[in-house]
């Protein structure tokens, strides 16, 4: 059945390699697109998923000096183990690149070229913090200090991560190194800045547009705006970074200081989303590809976690208003809370972490997956419980969902055989409207972005099914009227190879074994195919052994998990 395409591009946040990507990434950032990514391939749009390692920055920096290392060597390594973990956990990109390629270097030195002649881009003097002991300024991850607006003692020198709000360093109370812990002062410096009050008026219009956006998120965003933004600097004294393109800036316009400058990694990170849809359009071999979901009829979505929430809502519209008004400004931005852990923010320097290898390591990714999309931080912080991840595994995945799922094809086995054909025509009304309104509701929500409502509606249908089983007392109905325990055990065996594609965009490996088991082939979407719906026609062929699809875990590791969390450090 052809459809419509859609052009759907999904920016995805690009994770820091300064370190492996954490389950607050995962749950924030890295997961949801995923799961949206898949609907619409299942419905036969074209999808353009784009990220990447965002190699720039002073949290490498940091890393390195700890480490005794180059920037580019702690970027590579993190690079290939996030790479090695996102694909462990089934994350699937169209293109997975980094912002270290000559590609991405070219495409943000061209976007500021453009900026400058437009006039979007300005010089100012301002002062920034100096590190006298060190001799050099420090720049955000280097800083700590007293937030201004909410008085959290250890903000950041570019963000507060109490309050979420965007700082300058010069911003906070008492600064001081995080190297050294000496105390820093300010000095006079020359940088490039982005006029965001010139492009105010512009992002507001464009977010009161936005009925589908989070309410909190729009909330947070028109603040800002009405606070009155201001301008923000994009170069910076460092000299890990993209290099400004000194020659192609004319001379009257060149700042003081402009070699030992470098783009300021919030400004160049998020051009990545353009300059990925490039480099995998010269991929393809066709140079415009890009433009077809970042003009006209495309639509542009971004993933992002609570502390990337000003970047996508405020700079980069800003940043793509500035570049050319014709452009697509994102149609939603899909941000998430932050994830605690047992009811306490992750720290490293604590132990109160879970690493991303031990988890994956350790347990079924079909388990992460569902625990964190039916518990997704929409719009309420998720606190990460080893119980709950445990029963939401065992008493929703388990034993709802498969269950259900084991004991239809067990019966189907003994009383159906293992080949047969069923018309969806055939099935009864009750059952097929049943898996129609689960289509429908869980599509609704998928495009909207609410993820745990839409895993809701599919474990709705999986209560509906047990209770069906119940009702019609299949296992009496086999003895007494084997013709029509035949007939109902075919509408259930039609509502499971419903559940496969149902569930494919939030469990794609378990989807997979399922549709194994019930050998219907490999789940595929191809443009212009609309396979998110119930099949006209579906033909079983069960394997000739049915295993259980999800595992159990044992409740025994409770106790181990959370009896590992802040060991050998002092209670605070």
């Amino acid at each position: 059945m052809r459809n419509k395409i859609r052009k759907i591009y999904i920016g995805v946040a690009w994770p820091y390699v300064n370190s492996v990507f954490h389950i607050g990434n995962l749950a924030g950032a890295y997961l949801p697109p995923d799961i949206f990514s898949r609907f619409h391939k299942l419905k036969g749009d074209r999808v353009l998923m784009v990220s990447g390692s965002d190699f720039h920055g002073t949290p490498i920096t940091v890393e390195a000096e700890k480490e005794g290392k180059k920037p580019i060597e702690v970027a590579r390594r993190f690079d290939r183990l996030d790479k090695y973990y996102l694909e462990r956990i089934d994350i699937d990109y169209t293109l997975y690149t980094s912002t270290h390629t000559k590609n991405h270097f070219r495409v943000v030195q061209d976007l500021f070229l453009k900026l400058l002649k437009r006039g979007y881009i300005k010089i100012l003097k301002t002062e920034q913090l100096y590190s006298e002991k060190s001799k050099r300024f420090l720049q955000d991850r280097y800083i700590e200090g007293e937030c201004p607006y909410c008085h959290f003692k250890k903000a950041r020198g570019d963000q507060c991560e109490a309050c979420g709000r965007i700082l300058e360093a010069t911003e906070l109370i008492n600064p001081v190194s995080k190297i050294d812990g000496s105390r820093l002062v300010k000095r006079e410096t020359e940088n490039y800045f982005l006029d965001l009050p010139r492009l105010q008026e512009g992002i507001k219009k464009w977010l009161l547009k936005k009925k589908d956006m989070r309410g909190w998120v729009k909330k947070e965003a028109l603040g800002w705006i009405r606070e009155g933004l201001r301008p923000r600097a994009i170069t910076r004294d460092l000299s890990w970074g993209i290099p400004l393109p000194i020659r192609r800036i004319p001379k009257n316009l060149r700042i003081k200081n402009i070699r030992k400058k470098v783009f300021y990694v919030w400004f160049e990170a998020v051009i990545g989303y353009l300059s990925g849809a490039i480099e995998y359009s010269r991929k393809k071999g066709r140079v415009n590809y890009w433009k077809e979901f970042f003009y006209n009829q495309g639509e542009t979505y971004y993933f992002v976690g609570q502390d990337n929430l000003a970047f996508h809502t405020i700079t980069w519209p800003a940043e793509l208003l500035a570049f050319d008004k014709k452009i697509n400004l994102p149609e939603n931005v899909f941000v998430n809370k932050f994830v605690l852990l047992e009811g306490r923010k992750m720290s490293k320097s604590r132990k109160w972490f879970i690493e991303t290898p031990y988890l994956v390591e350790n347990y079924p990714i079909d388990s992460i997956r569902f625990y964190l999309a039916f518990n997704m931080p929409e719009e309420k912080e998720l606190n990460f419980k080893w119980e709950e991840f445990i029963e939401d595994n065992n008493r929703l995945l388990v034993a709802k969902i498969g269950n259900l799922i084991h004991r239809v094809l067990t019966l189907c086995r003994a009383r159906l055989g293992r080949k047969f054909k069923i018309k969806k025509s055939e099935v009864g009304s009750e059952i097929r409207s049943r898996i129609e309104a689960a289509f429908s509701k869980t599509s609704e929500g998928l495009e909207k972005g609410r993820f745990r409502a839409s895993l809701f509606k599919i474990l709705e249908l999986a209560d509906f099914a047990n209770s069906f089983i119940d009702r019609k007392k299949i296992w009496q109905l086999a003895r007494d009227n084997p013709q029509k325990a035949e007939e109902v055990l075919s509408d259930l065996i039609y509502l499971i190879s419903s559940l496969r594609i149902l569930l494919f965009p939030f469990l794609p490996s378990g989807s997979e074994r399922l549709s194994e088991a019930l050998g219907e082939g490999k789940i595929e979407s191809r443009e212009g195919i609309n396979k998110w719906r119930p099949e006209e026609a579906v033909e079983i062929k069960l394997a000739s052994h049915i295993s259980p699809l999800f595992k159990k875990i044992d409740q025994k590791r409770i106790s181990i998990e959370v009896g590992k969390l802040g060991l050998g450090q002092k209670p605070e």
